[in-house]
């Protein structure tokens, strides 16, 4: 019995370890760039992202320096920029985040933003910001960003 299973198992690494990876196409996209505020989908559904929302901004320039920006519709009706961070970028693969790492009253500090995905044109990033439902505290959807 001992020799059957050893048998099974010297067939099962050799077959494992001639497998043909050839075939595997990994596709190194650059997250550089400007990225727009386009919508959010959450629970199914596509919320397009306001005119004042969509001033806002993710700069990744090549050499990792940036700015991340949001805007929202302020008391008085107009456009209002309530977060502008400028520092340098880094995207962790193994975790899927994206951080800005930034000085603010003369200390540093981090925001992170977890990532769903990104493309050569689209950036995918969890938000919980924006109160899509009218139900506080539950609004965890992804806020879509385009390229250009």
């Amino acid at each position: 019995m001992r020799f059957f299973v050893g048998i099974l198992l010297l067939v099962g690494i050799v077959s494992c370890s001639s497998e043909d990876n050839s075939n595997v196409v990994e596709e190194n996209i650059s997250m550089d760039g400007s990225w727009k505020p386009y919508k959010y989908e959450f629970r199914g559904k596509t919320i397009m992202v306001g005119d004042c929302q969509q001033q806002g901004l993710i700069q990744i320039n090549p050499d990792l320096s940036g700015v991340y920006e949001r805007y929202d519709i302020s008391t008085s009706g107009g456009c209002n920029k309530f977060d502008s961070f400028v520092g340098k970028w880094n995207y962790d693969k193994l975790y899927n985040t994206l951080t800005i790492t930034y000085t603010e009253s003369d200390t540093q500090k981090t925001m992170i933003k977890s990532v769903e995905s990104y493309s050569a044109t689209e950036l995918r990033i969890h938000d919980n910001s924006q109160n899509l439902d009218n139900v506080p505290g539950n609004d965890e959807a992804i806020l879509v960003f385009r390229k250009g």
